[in-house]
């Protein structure tokens, strides 16, 4: 009996045009979010910059931003953001890690769990507290407050507010014992009249703290959500310094990583009495800490405070770049302060293990400076010391080999 073929249809294999818009730059180009873009190697060099057409940029290391990518004459519309890339650049080679005060402080501080227990951390007496443990405390102290972010109603569809409100009428038991607690709670201190919280959901929606009591369930019930072990859902914080930098670095990391930078004098600022002085430095005005080196080359800074007042609004109808941001930075003039160190040499060297002058660990805060050198007499006598150390070892290792004849004979 002859066999029957088989024949097995192959489907047409895919258009990569699919794969290519997803990995393009304009399936991810979104006009409500200040994005810069670069292009590298042979794409600058024919202007691809990842966009419907080519740019007439063809060059490499060059950042832009893009407001239509079809404007009404079938033109891409973009932006040069050389000078806010290169100010990111310089931020990370000199600047610390900012603080942040004002409008970004009052942002971020309501967007976040305030106990933040992430992180090890130390308490009174030094020891060593996990998270697993300060949560504990936390909730014998009653010390919680629950700011989590909950959903975002606003960019739900008529589907999703749907299931959302009827998640909602399932939660009213919670919510009524939550309305129990909270008047408990409050009956027992004393608050301000419009603070008080009623037992229940009626008498409650009378008065002033309705509107809070139901902000501070919907946190609650994120941030139980967030907290939960098996968990998958992701909070949505606010970064700290809004991006500014990832890398944390100490003090003592950026002093060593690091190395000073010329600047330029500016005029100062204030009354004869309360003038400040000035400097141009990484692309932007710094205040100089006295005290202040004269040199004929100029000063050699290095910032030792930043502050983040405000950071721009990134994601908006009219997105904001670096104008939109508020940072103040404090400069130090470290010209002489090789000439004051007691070991110049970077630590690790070996100039730096070499060095044979003793370093006296400073008491308290570490400061820039370092202690007063010892005298010429004193390096002396412990060269001298060293050398005599030297020569006493390399007397003993010789006295130990065998001698000639000894390695003939044997």
């Amino acid at each position: 009996m002859a066999a029957i073929p088989t024949f097995v249809v192959h489907p047409p294999s895919p258009s990569p045009f699919a794969s290519l818009l997803r990995r393009s730059k304009f399936a991810s180009y979104d006009p409500t979010i200040g994005q810069v873009y670069t292009t590298h190697d042979g794409n600058a060099h024919r202007g691809n910059w990842g966009f419907k057409r080519p740019l007439a940029l063809r060059k490499r290391d060059k950042f832009i931003s893009v407001e239509a990518v079809d404007s009404p004459e079938q033109q891409t519309e973009w932006t040069s953001r050389e000078s806010e890339a290169r100010f990111i650049e310089r931020w990370e080679k000199v600047a610390t890690e900012p603080n942040i005060r004002d409008a970004w402080d009052r942002h971020y501080m309501n967007s976040r769990p305030v106990h933040q227990a992430e992180l090890a951390k130390e308490d009174a007496g030094g020891n060593i507290v996990g998270p697993a443990t300060q949560r504990q405390l936390d909730e014998s102290l009653d010390a919680r407050r629950y700011v989590a972010s909950g959903p975002l109603i606003s960019a739900m569809s008529t589907r999703q507010f749907s299931r959302y409100l009827d998640k909602l009428r399932r939660q009213r038991p919670q919510f009524l014992e939550f309305l129990s607690h909270e008047a408990g709670r409050t009956t027992k201190s004393q608050i301000a009249p419009w603070s008080q919280v009623a037992p229940s959901a009626y008498e409650e929606s009378t008065l002033g703290s309705a509107e809070t009591v139901r902000r501070r369930f919907l946190q609650k019930q994120s941030h139980t959500t967030y907290e939960t072990p098996d968990s998958r859902a992701i909070e949505q914080r606010p970064h700290r310094n809004a991006g500014l930098s990832y890398a944390y670095a100490s003090q003592l990391t950026h002093f060593f990583a690091t190395t000073e930078q010329p600047g330029r004098w500016l005029d100062s600022q204030g009354s004869d009495r309360y003038r400040t002085a000035q400097a141009s430095f990484a692309g932007m005005a710094v205040t100089i800490k006295s005290p202040i080196n004269d040199s004929e080359a100029g000063p050699k800074l290095r910032i030792v405070e930043s502050v983040l007042r405000q950071a721009p609004s990134v994601v908006h109808a009219r997105p904001q770049g670096l104008h939109g941001a508020i940072i103040e930075a404090t400069a130090a003039d470290v010209t002489h302060l090789e000439m004051l160190r007691a070991n110049p040499f970077p630590p690790g060297s070996r100039a730096y293990i070499a060095h044979t002058q003793t370093i006296v660990r400073p008491k308290g805060k570490r400061l820039l400076t370092a202690p007063k050198p010892k005298s010429p007499y004193e390096v002396d006598a412990e060269t001298a010391n060293v050398s005599q150390q030297l020569l006493d070892s390399l007397r003993t290792l010789i006295k130990a080999m065998p001698s000639g004849g000894d390695k003939e004979a044997s």
